[in-house]
């Protein structure tokens, strides 16, 4: 019996939330639909990754994408991110295919009003908009004006660890910054924060992992700031096992969020998270229990919250082991389930 053809529409395919998410379906599900992949600007990494499951992975612009879905005839497509979500809707529509669904993955706080209305107009076309967070949900009722009941969210899930270490007897102590370094997820604050915490406790060392616009001007603040020996840039790691292994707190200044996927990621490890309350980070992280969430953009505050759990055992160790249990309830088990029983839905309909 033939697969069901999927075809997927993302904008880019470098490393991140939406891009990792994407794969995730695809290496869990790929053996039970019959997936495609197109791009629309940079091929970046993840293509490689989609290749090696054996599912194609092409580049298009409107009109060849047109062609490609009038001639492939896919049952569902299935649309990423926000010029993706705009071009394969119209797509989508005019080469008749049966299903479009979209995913809002992010809070897209830079939308003007054309955005918005480009979103809103063309949201008529899907059969359903899958959103990340109860955040993101909200967002396209208030601001696009999108019915609610054309929305579902679907967390995003992690692989639980083996093993979880608590680290805080070791002799350094070690936070860390996971992800893009644009200004959107506040990394500007870093070596302001970093200034702070080093001048009360010199035993800690920030860490930064992830590439982006803003990656120089960090390395020009730290080096104004005289923090080369505190502040390490250790570019992109793909091996999280080994990340999570070797720092004691995640730190997530974000300016917006829908679903803070990194955190989820520490937290699962068993790592606090000190992250900005915006979006849909309390979804995630709970404060005073599974960490700290900060209201304000003020460096003081965050240096503040790693002081305080780097100096006291109990209250980590209590951060840690209640991270772990809320982890538990984000597995990718759950999340592809979820995805493969919409999937049916729209394949039957």
């Amino acid at each position: 019996m033939d697969k069901t053809k999927i075809f997927h529409l993302i904008t880019s395919l470098n490393i991140g939330g939406t891009e990792k998410f994407l794969l995730t379906v695809l290496r869990n599900l790929k053996n039970k639909y019959d997936f495609s992949v197109g791009y629309l600007k940079e091929r970046g990494h993840i293509a490689d990754e989609i290749e090696k499951l054996g599912i194609p992975v092409i580049k298009f612009n409107f009109f060849s994408l047109v062609k490609y879905l009038k001639k492939n005839k896919p049952q569902i497509i299935h649309t990423h991110l926000y010029r993706a979500n705009i071009i394969g809707r119209i797509a989508g529509k005019i080469s008749r295919t049966p299903k479009i669904l979209s995913s809002q993955r992010s809070i897209d706080g830079w939308k003007i009003f054309c955005h918005v209305w480009l979103d809103k107009i063309t949201s008529h076309y899907c059969n359903l908009i899958i959103a990340n967070s109860q955040a993101a949900k909200n967002i396209l009722i208030t601001r696009e004006k999108i019915p609610s009941q054309k929305i579902i969210v679907i967390y995003n899930g992690v692989e639980l660890p083996e093993h979880q270490n608590i680290r805080t007897s070791e002799r350094i102590f070690t936070v860390a910054y996971i992800g893009r370094l644009h200004k959107e997820k506040g990394v500007y604050l870093i070596p302001k924060i970093a200034k702070i915490v080093c001048k009360k406790n010199d035993k800690i060392k920030f860490l930064i992992y992830g590439d982006g616009p803003e990656k120089g001007n960090l390395q020009l603040k730290v080096k104004n700031l005289k923090l080369e020996n505190s502040v390490i840039f250790m570019g992109w790691q793909n091996n999280l096992e080994n990340i999570y292994s070797s720092i004691n707190i995640l730190l997530l200044p974000s300016e917006e969020e829908s679903f803070p996927q990194t955190a989820l990621e520490a937290m699962s490890f068993g790592i606090p998270v000190i992250a900005s309350d915006v979006g849909g980070v309390s979804e995630v992280v709970e404060h005073q229990k599974t960490g700290i969430l900060i209201k304000s953009k003020s460096p003081e505050s965050f240096a503040d919250a790693i002081l305080s759990i780097s100096q006291d055992y109990y209250c980590y160790h209590h951060f840690s082991e209640n991270s772990k249990i809320k982890a538990t309830i984000f597995t990718v088990e759950k999340m592809i389930n979820s995805m493969d029983n919409i999937y049916n839905n729209y394949i039957k309909k």
